[in-house]
């Protein structure tokens, strides 16, 4: 007689499948230590799952969190704080490749498993706390940050290499062409630990041989990468083949891409805020949101849906690292870029306002002061974020215009010291906006003593933005260029605040 229709149901259900077929079907408990071998009717195989498993999911959660703090406290403004941040992600990056590379081999649920992946969440804890004192040169006041990054990878170098020795007893007796391939790959990483250990004394030597010894980071995650991925293509047994490598890259991508998202709601924080939206917020924010998900759906598209050859896959995964960068820097890129639009139509905004009190019919003084006023209110710049100094100054500023003539001829003793007063004005507003948003010269500036076009080109170099940038708005807003001083000609520079010591009349 066939069995009930729920019992056929039920027992189609726990088929394994075609990656699970090895996999034990009866579980009494948590082992304290399990092998990464189960045996089949076809002989000894590696165990295989089709899908992260939790705790792999739980390590992938510190990842995010170490980058989310990093980039919350490094804002990518100028080329040292990009090399910084790329270095930084290349600690943490190629920390959880090494770990997710044993993870989809060789890692079995058990007390030793997640007490070896305890420790691997605590590393990533010490690069968190390291990576707010990490940038380009080693100093004195950060060789502390340099060292404690350089003992907690080799802490980490250390555990992968205990759990490589550990899989290599398991695999003496069962495939032991397989625990050659291990033991070597165990052997490199207590290697590149001792290498950690020596860097940790250098970090404490002289300035001159310490500033950019920590690029020596990046030769030995050469080394660990192409080891482990070599020794993978000389042992069979050993490759990915049958892992779920492009699941875990696809689950890392998606996370990086999660911090675009991210940057958008700072974006629509910073720029909408202060007087709802305009058509430029609208453009701004729906450029840097069709990047993303443009990214998302292309990324996904072309994706491998099925098994790769083994050197492929290898190559797939590897490459992964300068598509990251390339995708944060796109992102990050696009923030900034963004948010230094709407700089620029803020101070085009300020730069009518002072145009238009000086033409006829003029308003009074206290009128036009009150105007000015509230054009630079409607900013709403929060000055308490490192521009306390700048709104002293505005303040300043606003009450010498409002008892002194605002618009005087060009003949009077006046012209001079009320076009003075216009670009203090217009200079400290722009340096207000950009302090705002943490994006600060390297050294103290008298901001005073620089010119409108001046303290432009020092933001945009700030920025590291080329000509480019220029070219674009001289082209998109043609009506710049058309702003007449006293004797008719052109404003001949990018004067997006549209004012210089002659422009009005």
């Amino acid at each position: 007689m066939a069995p009930p229709r729920f019992l056929s149901i039920f027992r189609q259900s726990n088929r394994a499948s075609d990656l699970e077929k090895h996999a034990p079907t009866h579980y009494r408990g948590l082992p304290w230590i399990a092998s990464p071998v189960s045996q089949a009717d076809d002989g000894h195989h590696f165990y295989r799952h089709s899908d992260a498993t939790p705790i792999e999911l739980f390590f992938d959660l510190f990842f995010v969190a170490n980058l989310s703090t990093f980039t919350a406290t490094h804002h990518i403004n100028n080329v040292n704080a990009l090399c910084a941040y790329i270095g930084f992600l290349g600690v943490i990056w190629f920390t959880w490749l090494q770990v997710t590379l044993f993870d989809v081999r060789f890692a079995r649920d058990s007390v030793f498993e997640r007490s070896c992946k305890a420790i691997q969440l605590g590393a990533m804890v010490g690069f968190a706390s390291a990576g707010s004192r990490f940038s380009t040169t080693v100093r004195g006041e950060n060789a502390w940050a340099f060292q404690s990054l350089t003992l907690t990878l080799a802490g980490s170098r250390a555990l992968l290499a205990v759990q490589y020795t550990v899989n290599v007893a398991f695999l003496r007796s069962s495939m032991k062409h397989a625990a050659k391939g291990v033991a070597y790959t165990a052997l490199v990483f207590w290697a590149t630990t001792l290498f950690y250990v020596v860097m940790y004394l250098a970090f404490s030597g002289r300035d001159g041989l310490r500033a950019r010894i920590w690029t020596v980071w990046f030769v030995l995650f050469g080394v660990e990468m192409w080891t482990v991925t070599g020794l993978s293509l000389m042992y069979p047994d050993l490759g990915f083949k049958d892992t779920h490598l492009n699941t875990r890259m696809g689950l890392l991508t998606l996370i990086i891409i999660g911090e675009g998202v991210i940057a958008i709601t700072r974006i629509v924080n910073k720029t909408v805020r202060p007087g709802g939206w305009t058509k430029w917020s609208f453009v701004h924010i729906l450029g840097v949101t069709t990047n993303v998900y443009v990214i998302w759906q292309v990324y996904f598209d072309v994706s491998p849906r099925c098994q790769l050859g083994k050197f492929k896959q290898q190559l797939w995964a590897q490459l992964h690292f300068p598509f990251h960068v390339v995708l944060i820097l796109l992102l990050e890129g696009s923030q900034i870029l963004a948010l230094t639009l709407d700089v620029t139509l803020k101070l085009k905004y300020l730069g009518e306002t002072l145009l238009f009190v000086c033409e006829p019919p003029r308003p009074s003084t206290d009128r036009a002061v009150a105007l000015i006023r509230s054009t630079i209110d409607d900013m709403e710049i929060p000055f308490s974020k490192g521009a306390s100094q700048e709104w002293a100054s505005i303040s300043n500023l606003l009450e010498s215009l409002s008892v002194q003539p605002l618009c005087p001829d060009r003949e009077t003793l006046d012209y001079e010291y009320t076009a003075d007063l216009f670009n203090d004005l217009t200079g400290n507003v722009t340096a207000a906006l950009f302090s705002s948003m943490e994006i600060l010269p390297g050294k103290k500036v008298n901001i005073n003593l620089l010119t409108n076009q001046q303290l432009l080109e020092m933001y945009m170099k700030l920025l590291a933005f080329c000509s480019w940038l220029t070219d674009f708005w001289t082209i998109s807003h043609p009506d710049a260029m058309q702003l007449a001083d006293g004797t008719g000609e052109a404003v001949p520079s990018l004067s997006v605040v549209h004012l210089h010591r002659g422009s009005w009349k």
